[in-house]
């Protein structure tokens, strides 16, 4: 009876919306990305991508909002041989969130949002996912909050890779359920707190449960991140984020801390085609001085070696800059250093160039052409690669 009810209660907020307030739309994505090792054999990743949103408007800040993809992937070692490729088509539920922002004076907002959505950290290099759960985010001139907890056991495990995560194999080309994990945010950002320098703090955890597709028991993570960023000169800024990791594993107490530590700097020249220009450096703790490996929440490839580490016991520099040549077109160009620092001993891994270029063609059609190559110290994971993508909306 409280089944019944409850639907009907749904379906009658649905009725009472007028239908010019629904909104709907989606994409048609096609991506074809040719690599190699130095020349043989060429493989083959062929993306055909679909996806669909649905939003509904209950008032003026309160709605619902759905969006689902299918993803037919052909991936072939070999382009001589493509009978011998592989075919999976990911089925997703990306996005299925009710949400409403409170205003009050002062131009302060308080946003409350419960379903599926993505969330990430600070840094984006530890949790970028999505993930079911609830948040609430204060927003204010003078402070900024945010509140979230979610579970990772229902998302689709072909899209959603959490690290260190217990979970059995699937031969499920469309759907198998992630490992399972419950996740915890909390953080502050204080904006031009002194001297137009704005500070953050951000605390994070990932507590291991016995799901549906795989027991994670025992396995705890937490987090703790300080943040500091802001303007060093006109058009210069910089970013500066810390974060400090603690493991619990069967039962043990925690071990050593681990770190993850990032700085960037970005010049802005917007009166040259918006132009910017980006120096970066990140360290991922491995057995160095007082600290143990870092591990993040959700898996980051760090660089485009066909072996790429996680954002582990290594450093990586880095130089990259964009421009808008024309309205509709950006380019990037950069290039990254790679070292591995497993223990006391800084060793060179490999250099990575990439670059790209997005089109906007008409105004429901995207084209980009996207190319890299990592030269590594082992020829091995020597990769050069170039991307086709195509989007059309509609």
């Amino acid at each position: 009876m409280k089944k019944t009810t409850l639907f009907t209660i749904l379906a009658l907020s649905f009725l009472a919306v007028p239908l010019s307030a629904f909104e709907a739309g989606g994409t048609i994505g096609n991506s074809t990305e040719l690599y190699t090792n130095d020349g043989d054999p060429v493989a083959l990743e062929q993306k055909n991508k679909i996806s669909a949103y649905f939003k509904v408007p209950f008032a003026n800040t309160f709605y619902f909002i759905t969006e689902g993809s299918i993803t037919p992937t052909f991936n072939a070692n070999d382009i001589s041989e493509l009978d011998d490729g592989d075919f999976t088509s990911p089925v997703d539920l990306t996005l299925a969130k009710v949400s409403d922002t409170i205003k009050f004076q002062g131009n302060s907002t308080l946003t409350l949002s419960a379903g599926r959505f993505s969330i990430a950290d600070s840094t984006g290099l530890v949790l970028n996912q999505g993930s079911d759960g609830i948040s609430a985010v204060w927003a204010s001139p003078k402070l900024s909050a945010t509140a979230y907890a979610g579970y990772t056991g229902l998302l689709n495990g072909h899209t959603t890779t959490v690290l260190n995560g217990n979970i059995e194999d699937s031969d499920n080309d469309y759907y198998y359920l992630a490992s399972p994990f419950m996740l915890g945010q909390a953080s502050v950002y204080l904006p031009y707190l002194f001297f137009n320098q704005s500070l953050g703090f951000e605390v994070l955890a990932a507590i291991g449960l016995d799901g549906p597709n795989g027991d994670n028991s025992d396995y705890n993570r937490f987090y703790g991140t300080v943040s500091l960023d802001g303007a060093l000169a006109k058009g210069l800024f910089y970013s500066l984020s810390s974060t400090f990791e603690l493991e619990s594993f069967d039962g043990y107490d925690f071990d050593d801390p681990a770190n993850l530590t990032r700085l960037a700097l970005t010049y802005h020249i917007p009166d040259f085609h918006s132009t910017q220009i980006t120096a970066s450096a990140v360290y991922a703790s491995g057995e160095n001085g007082p600290f143990t490996f870092f591990s993040g929440i959700t898996s980051e490839e760090a660089s485009y070696s066909p072996l790429a580490p996680e954002y582990s016991s290594l450093v990586k520099t880095g130089l990259s800059a964009s421009i808008k040549p024309l309205d509709n077109m950006l380019a990037s160009l950069g290039t990254d250093v790679i070292f591995s620092y497993l223990e006391d001993d800084l060793e060179y891994s490999g250099v990575q160039f990439y670059g790209g270029i997005v089109y906007q063609w008409f105004t429901d059609l995207q084209v980009g052409l996207q190319a890299h190559q990592y030269i590594g110290d082992d020829s091995d994971e020597n990769e050069t690669s170039v991307t086709l993508n195509l989007t059309l909306a509609f």
